[in-house]
């Protein structure tokens, strides 16, 4: 499994490979950036890269996608995790979900280069989850 942020679930949603999976990978994505993705795809009002690239089709099936594209993660199961981790690193909630995800799944982390925080490599890296930048 692989556990990927808003840009990249429209390449998923899109059904293009993500860089750095296989064929036979899931492809997932937090609550966290699944929502980003939909205020970002439901907001006409500010046109900015994710809507731009995003077609009709993908727009229609962002809100309940094929899980054989993408995979939304249910956030219960890793939230006490993710409430560690925010305090170990002070983290917010998108990235403490993340890599709380990651650790409950033993996923890898495969994020766009315009959405790695400050301090996201150095985190991921005391916690033992690879990640990969495209």
């Amino acid at each position: 499994m692989i556990i990927v942020d808003d840009r990249l679930c429209v390449e998923a949603l899109a059904g293009r490979p993500i860089t750095g999976s296989s064929p036979a990978t899931v492809v997932a994505t937090t609550w966290g950036f699944h929502f980003r993705l939909l205020r970002a795809l439901a907001d006409d009002r500010t046109i900015g890269a994710l809507t731009r690239a995003t077609p009709d089709d993908i727009r229609r099936g962002a809100a309940n996608p094929s899980p054989g594209l993408l995979f939304v993660l249910d956030p219960r199961p890793s939230t006490a995790i993710a409430a560690e981790v925010a305090v170990r690193h002070g983290l917010n909630l998108l990235a403490s979900e993340m890599v709380a995800a990651a650790k409950l799944h033993s996923a890898r982390v495969v994020l766009s280069a315009a959405n790695v925080g400050r301090r996201w490599r150095e985190v991921l890296d005391a916690e033992g989850i690879s990640l990969h930048v495209v």
